[in-house]
């Protein structure tokens, strides 16, 4: 018999599946990982290396769906939080006189402007050890985009809610927003060297990404923008390059590519070793004095 708390944690998964947003982006990213399957298979390293990495990266993406009502219910938590401190907004009704398209592009610009400060906070010391769950990859490939540890998300939701919520822009234009964002997301993982030229600057591509996936010292922290390389010129992490030769993945600090289990605590044990570094160096100068 389900108790009080099954109960509750079965009402969170219904309300969360039955959102009508959340079944709408469910359903693109289901669609990209069918399309993502079939596009570009021969470019693509078939090796039993690759194809373990991409079975990671799914059990990534079921533990990430099995904690989805968590990540739900905390948001929601956030969210609640951020509307008491009463920080003023644009009212709602101010964007039903704008083109919804306009919109919609607002929506975007500004999702991927939080998106930009999200990821280089998720290069600093503190958050590396959650944003290392990505860069494990060794063969990075459209599916990539998917191999986001369950912490990174409240991080990005936390960005989203503390940066854009006085924008007051209607939810169905925040979802389209973040399903075109999922979808070029997914692009510039893919295994090819595309470049964009002239547009470089305008809309992210796949070489411009892969350069921030190289396991290469000049390009840690580079190219962080999701969307708009634009960020990454203003804000001083741009790398232009050719085509990317370079490995990936972290297996030169240890970090396995295909270990589902150790990378969902990978987070936990990294912070784990900085905390007893930390504490073992404050006895040692402690020793000292």
């Amino acid at each position: 018999m389900i108790g009080e708390a099954g109960q509750i944690l079965l009402f969170i998964y219904r309300e969360f599946f039955s959102d009508p947003k959340t079944l709408i982006v469910m359903g693109f990213v289901s669609t990209v990982i069918l399309v993502l399957g079939l596009t570009g298979i021969e470019k693509r390293a078939l090796s039993r290396e690759a194809l373990m990495n991409t079975f990671t990266t799914f059990a990534i993406l079921a533990a990430n769906l099995a904690l989805a009502p968590l990540v739900f219910l905390v948001t929601r938590q956030f969210q609640a939080g951020y509307q008491a401190l009463g920080i003023p907004s644009i009212d709602p009704v101010f964007w039903s006189g704008v083109p919804w398209i306009v919109t919609a592009v607002i929506a975007l610009i500004g999702k991927d402007f939080c998106d930009y400060w999200c990821h280089r906070a998720l290069h600093t010391p503190l958050g590396w050890p959650v944003h290392a769950v990505h860069h494990s990859d060794s063969h990075v490939n459209g599916f990539t985009s998917f191999r986001v540890h369950v912490l990174e998300l409240l991080l990005m939701k936390a960005f989203y809610i503390t940066l854009l919520s006085w924008l007051g822009i209607p939810p169905e234009l925040v979802a389209t927003a973040y399903i075109v964002a999922s979808l070029h997301n997914a692009y510039v993982h893919f295994e090819v060297d595309i470049d964009h030229g002239r547009l470089n600057w305008l809309i992210a591509s796949p070489r411009f990404h892969r350069w921030h996936h190289a396991d290469l010292p000049e390009a840690y922290g580079k190219n962080l923008a999701n969307m708009i390389p634009a960020w990454d010129m203003l804000f001083g992490t741009y790398r232009a390059a050719g085509p990317c030769h370079e490995p990936m993945g972290l297996a030169k600090d240890g970090i396995s590519a295909t270990d589902p289990a150790k990378l969902m605590l990978l987070p936990f044990v990294m912070w784990g070793r900085s905390a007893k570094t930390a504490i073992s160096g404050l006895f040692t100068r402690a020793r000292r004095v």
